[in-house]
């Protein structure tokens, strides 16, 4: 019952995990569809942290995913931060709660704090997986 995971799954690459990993690796590399992965992921995550605060850390992940390396995915994963804070404001704003908002005191630090820190706590997912190769071909 010892059984090693070579023994278990094999030595061999799975040419479907292969395919997948060069299809997305060209996609970081190209900056067209990077920023269109980046953009659709930024949505997803938006949606999904309306939900639940763990969409935070999701649409975070998300957002790093897309692109080649971690530091580029720390980045993005803090301007998703940032994009999600400018949509609570905005929210708010057309609510006509912003001043309210903004006077909360500890609780206005908090609800920056979390945003901030969850975006690139998720975007840091990508330190999984290889920086994608420059050469992608």
């Amino acid at each position: 019952m010892s059984e090693s995971l070579e023994d278990a799954f094999g030595t061999e690459t799975d040419d479907a995990s292969a395919g997948i990993r060069a299809r997305l690796y060209h996609a970081q590399t190209a900056p067209r569809e990077r920023w269109g992965l980046t953009v659709t992921a930024t949505a997803l995550g938006l949606a999904l942290a309306t939900v639940h605060w763990a969409g935070l850390l999701v649409g975070g992940a998300l957002v790093g995913f897309a692109q080649p390396t971690l530091r580029r995915a720390l980045v993005a994963g803090l301007a998703f931060g940032v994009v999600v804070l400018l949509a609570a404001a905005v929210q708010f704003a057309l609510a006509g709660s912003l001043d309210a908002y903004l006077a909360m005191g500890q609780l206005l630090a908090v609800s920056v704090a979390v945003p901030l820190v969850a975006g690139p706590l998720g975007a840091a997912a990508r330190g999984l997986v290889p920086d994608a190769p420059a050469d992608h071909g």
